[in-house]
């Protein structure tokens, strides 16, 4: 799936990237061209215990505009949080259409 991506105080391995594409692929499917997506991932620097990483993904197809923002302390994680939303928000609105036809 092709999407941009924003990286804020953070770098991302070639695991966390390839990571990132599976989990995008995986949701590739629920969607109907056209539409973009973009990833923002950045390291909150502000908070003084842990690491916090945030994911926020936004995709907009049509006039929908579907976005999920997830916090945790792994990269990994956060991503995870993030699709498994996206993924949830885009099935209901599926089923929403589904049931209007």
């Amino acid at each position: 799936m092709k999407h941009s991506l924003r990286l804020e105080h953070i770098t991302l391995t070639d695991l966390d990237t390839a990571h990132l594409e599976d989990k995008l692929n995986r949701i590739e499917k629920h969607l109907a061209p056209p539409y973009t997506t973009s990833v923002t991932i950045m390291h909150d620097t502000h908070h003084t215990k842990g690491n916090v990483i945030t994911c926020t993904i936004v995709i907009e197809q049509g006039k929908q505009v579907f976005r999920a923002e997830r916090a945790h302390e792994t990269v990994q994680s956060a991503i995870d949080a993030c699709i498994s939303a996206l993924k949830s928000s885009l099935l209901s609105s599926h089923e929403l259409r589904k049931s209007h036809t």
